[in-house]
């Protein structure tokens, strides 16, 4: 059972947001467009596991995509979690094409692909740490009976993989993503004890769900872009025109002439991903170009959001917009 769908990760809304309020032309345009390629082809090598996760018993397992949890001073996200009756499993999705070699001596992964051959961070060492930091997050949130275990899922069904053969351990760690169901069901036959009822197992998941946390990192300031260049204004929503006018309740463009109602929902939600996670009267003002603090404040009451503070100094939290509470 599905408990927290997989969304879209945060740093492809970003830069999304980003490239569409940037000039064409702008010198960052291209590093950009590289990154978001990147975390795309990520984002859809963790769509692999879709399939093998749906051969499992629906009833025996609950399944949580993109958790980011914080231990102390240290946030971990883990791509998905399955909860079962006897234990937690951690599964770091990775999209690697060619030949693949887990070098366990130096910790690295050694990538050959047409050719080019590039090294990363060995995932075992990755997801260990994670699977380390949710032992101590589940043991603070006193959950801390359950065996934890952790998998590196390979979701390029093409790709090969090698090991040193006097390493005993990385092929108990790392699997083709069509392996998935058996190498679960041979776990749960290792960890036959039944520590958590169906209860339990859902209570965990809730407050698994409750304690995840956005990441807010600002790209921006990774990419050395300066504010200033960023457009601002309501954008189009047929011709992608920046900015829209706002006259009697409605946003319309000069470029096309369309009207819109709540062509300003997409500005906000661009303001919370490349700014800020709240804002203000005044600063919604200057971004969706409306003097009007009187229609701002209509705008912003009517999406219900969180406020904390008074009068002018008021702020409304915008995380709603991106990230809904659980239902």
């Amino acid at each position: 059972m599905i408990l927290k769908t997989r969304e879209l990760p945060l740093n492809i809304l970003v830069l999304e947001a980003i490239e569409r309020r940037l000039e064409n032309d702008h010198p960052k345009m291209p590093r950009i467009k590289e990154l978001l390629a990147k975390y795309r082809k990520g984002h859809r090598g963790e769509h692999s596991i879709d399939y093998p996760l749906s051969i499992l018993p629906e009833k025996e397992y609950l399944i949580l995509h993109n958790i980011r949890l914080q231990f102390q001073k240290l946030h971990f996200q883990i791509d998905t979690l399955l909860i079962c009756s006897r234990f937690i499993l951690l599964l770091e999705v990775k999209n690697f094409g060619g030949t693949i070699f887990f070098d366990r001596k130096f910790n690295q992964l050694i990538q050959t692909y047409h050719g080019n051959v590039k090294s990363y961070t060995c995932p075992i060492i990755q997801v260990s740490n994670q699977e380390r930091l949710l032992r101590q997050w589940c043991g603070q949130h006193n959950f801390n009976e359950i065996p934890i275990i952790s998998l590196v899922v390979i979701s390029d069904p093409s790709s090969m993989i090698k090991i040193d053969p006097a390493d005993r351990t990385t092929f108990q760690k790392v699997i083709h993503s069509h392996y998935l169901p058996t190498k679960i069901e041979q776990q749960k036959t290792i960890t036959n004890k039944t520590v958590y009822s169906l209860k339990e197992m859902k209570k965990l998941a809730r407050t698994l769900i409750k304690h995840h946390k956005l990441n807010t990192t600002h790209i921006l300031r990774l990419l050395d872009i300066d504010p200033s260049e960023i457009k601002t204004g309501v954008q189009c929503p047929i011709c992608s025109y920046i900015p829209m006018v706002r006259n009697n309740a409605l946003w319309h463009c000069d470029e096309c002439l369309h009207r819109a109602k709540e062509a300003h929902m997409p500005a906000l939600k661009d303001f919370f991903l490349i700014f800020n996670e709240t804002i203000t009267n005044k600063e919604a003002r200057e971004f969706l170009h409306c003097s009007s603090p009187d229609t701002i404040k209509r705008i912003l009451c009517s999406l219900h959001l969180p406020t904390s503070g008074k009068t002018k100094s008021r702020k409304y939290s915008l995380t709603p917009l991106i990230h809904p509470p659980p239902i």
